[in-house]
């Protein structure tokens, strides 16, 4: 008969499975979380980022001839004509080009400085892309601000699909997440 020895194995520490998912499912939920509040605050703040950086340019006034003058229109542009505070009374203007529509629209407060002269807006128009002529009378003292929307509407559409997307990707981290937990080893 062969003796046969037998060795014992060293002991040795067991692993406890781990649960996998934990951490995606934590960081999806603070994620979604997060972004329930962007998606409403991200918009209004990149709007009113925008509104502002359009509202800047929009103070400059460019002067325009009274009798002949032309603005290089665009459709995503919102254009103000403003006078002297003399002549707001006094002047009238017609306007041709694309798809113009002016609005007599006059302003209470001195808008803009040229010169030194503070201007009033009488008019707002809006056109499309293309050339606008201007014919005024009642007043040599003309000029011409842009306000450009294109600015505006880009933040704001980031706005709302940055969070969106985010949100999607928080979406996807949970639930893949939540998967990996259900399909795992239990700690106990």
């Amino acid at each position: 008969m062969a003796y046969q020895q037998s060795y014992q194995q060293p002991y040795q520490y067991a692993e406890r499975p781990r649960r996998r998912g934990l951490k995606r499912t934590i960081f999806g939920v603070l994620g979604i979380l997060a972004n329930a509040v962007g998606l409403f605050v991200m918009p209004m703040i990149a709007g009113f980022i925008a509104l502002m950086v359009s509202g800047l340019g929009a103070m400059e006034l460019t002067a325009l001839e009274a009798d002949g003058g032309t603005i290089e229109s665009s459709t995503w542009s919102v254009y103000s004509i403003a006078v002297p505070e003399e002549d707001l009374e006094s002047v009238s203007c017609e306007f041709e080009g694309a798809g113009v529509q002016p609005t007599r629209d006059i302003s209470e407060e001195p808008l803009y400085t040229m010169d030194g002269v503070d201007y009033y807006d009488v008019y707002t128009l809006t056109a499309d892309s293309g050339e606008i002529t201007v014919h005024c009378e009642g007043s040599d003292a003309i000029g011409v601000s842009e306000m450009g929307m294109a600015g505006t509407f880009i933040s704001t559409l980031v706005g709302l699909v940055l969070p969106i997307v985010l949100g999607l990707i928080a979406l996807a981290m949970t639930i893949w997440g939540i998967i990996a937990l259900i399909t795992s080893p239990s700690r106990y």
